[in-house]
């Protein structure tokens, strides 16, 4: 079984044109200012799915500053999964700084609602007050048994857009913070893997957590994957950023990793299936 953990879907208003949604909202003016940067139909997602032997997928939105929108483009989302109930499984993104987001999360979960994520911060680091927010969010995923999807990035390297001022210190610090939730750290936890490497203790605080894979072949050397997953084992998921990149781009990656067909299988699927029950 193939489960792309991270897939990015926009309601038809959206995709047909962004820049109503543009005024106020500074990350989407930094990701999607672009009219070039792809956004997605539900339609042109299940044929990509399907063409790709993909079975399911976690879906999100944007993580919206303005309440309005994330609910608008929220609900939208809870509703358009629903149709699909056994492929898609909806994800409530928005600023987790946000006066409402806490609110917005309960309604959200409250409604059906698989876990939340992407939850993003492209300004700032993972600041005392947003680890706070995080915490409290993840603490309401784990009464619910709800996964929690977080935008983390390595601290070094160009900058591109969407790249946050983040230090690994940070990083860690949430998986310390978040011990028992169902926690997905995008884009190999910004290599936060990397250290378990060489920290028994990072090790051990990464028990309930997994690392997807998006954006990996734009940022890290496929041997980053190997030495991780020698170290921490079968931690790691298929996580595409599509549409920014297909599945087959990602099998590839995994092969130049060198890693085997059994590890290669548990990074498509197998990890997450178990992670959450699938």
């Amino acid at each position: 079984m193939i489960i792309d953990a991270h897939i990015h879907l926009s309601p038809p208003d959206l995709v047909a044109d962004r820049t109503p949604y543009l005024n106020g909202e500074i990350g989407l003016s930094i990701l999607y200012g672009d009219p070039k940067a792809p956004l997605t139909s539900t339609a042109t997602l299940l044929a990509d799915m399907d063409a790709a032997q993909v079975d399911k997928a976690l879906v999100m939105g944007f993580p919206w500053t303005i309440e309005d929108n994330a609910k608008r483009h929220n609900d939208w989302l809870l509703a358009e999964c629903q149709k699909y109930p056994t492929r898609l499984y909806p994800l409530a993104a928005f600023d987790p700084r946000s006066p409402w987001a806490y609110g917005h999360a309960e309604s959200f979960l409250a409604a059906g609602g698989f876990g939340l994520g992407e939850l993003c911060v492209y300004d700032e680091g993972l600041t005392p007050a947003l680890l706070d927010n995080l915490a409290a969010l993840g603490q309401l995923c784990l009464k619910r048994g709800s996964p929690m999807l977080v935008h983390v990035n390595e601290p070094i390297g160009h900058q591109y857009p969407g790249k946050a001022p983040m230090e690994i210190s940070q990083i860690y610090e949430l998986t310390r913070r978040c011990q028992g939730v169902k926690l997905i750290l995008a884009h190999f936890g910004g290599g936060l893997p990397l250290l378990a490497t060489i920290r028994k203790q990072v090790k051990e605080y990464l028990a309930t957590t997994l690392f997807d894979t998006a954006a990996m072949p734009f940022l890290f050397d496929p041997k980053a994957l190997a030495m991780a997953y020698d170290v921490i084992g079968d931690k790691f998921c298929l996580g595409t950023d599509y549409p920014l990149l297909k599945t087959a781009r990602y099998v590839k990656y995994f092969q130049d990793a060198g890693l085997s067909e059994e590890a290669i299988t548990g990074v498509l699927g197998g990890a997450i299936q178990k992670f959450l029950e699938l």
